[in-house]
Formats: structure tokens, C-alpha cells, sequence
């Protein structure tokens, strides 16, 4: 009975861990899009959209490598608990 407990608790975590690094990748890289995209019909410049993508995409991969090595972290100190 204790290891089905374990092992839902570790596919829950597993799933709330995806979710969230899904959050942490489309977020920065709509809102600097919506961004960008207002910038250009303000301004009349492509150049705008063009940067907020990609400041959008350099933001998701910070985010998500810092998510991870967070993640990575706890995983291992709880390792080390059990």
C-alpha cells in the first residue's frame, strides 16, 4: 500500500514538474510577442516583433534551465533523505 502511495506521489510530481516547465516556456515568450507586436503597430517596424520573439525565447530557456536546476536539486536532497 506504501509503495502505491510513492509511486502516484512521484507521477504527480512528475506531472505538476512538466506543466510547470510548460508554463515557465510559453509565457515569456507570448507576452514578449504580444509586446513586440504592439511595439511594431505603434512604430510601423518589423524589427520589434523580430526582438520580442526572440528576448521571449532567451527568457523561456533562463526560465526553464533555472526551473530545472531548482528541481534537480530538491530531487537529489530528497534522494538523500529517503
Amino acid at each position: 500500500m506504501r509503495d502505491k502511495k510513492k509511486a502516484s506521489k512521484d507521477v504527480a510530481g512528475a506531472l505538476v514538474m512538466v506543466l510547470q516547465l510548460g508554463i515557465n516556456v510559453i509565457v515569456p515568450i507570448l507576452l514578449c510577442t504580444v509586446i513586440g507586436v504592439m511595439l511594431t503597430n505603434h512604430f510601423g517596424s518589423k524589427g520589434f516583433t523580430i526582438g520580442g520573439i526572440l528576448i521571449g525565447v532567451v527568457a523561456a530557456c533562463n526560465g526553464a534551465y533555472r526551473y530545472l536546476r531548482g528541481y534537480l536539486k530538491r530531487f537529489e536532497s530528497k534522494e538523500k533523505h529517503d
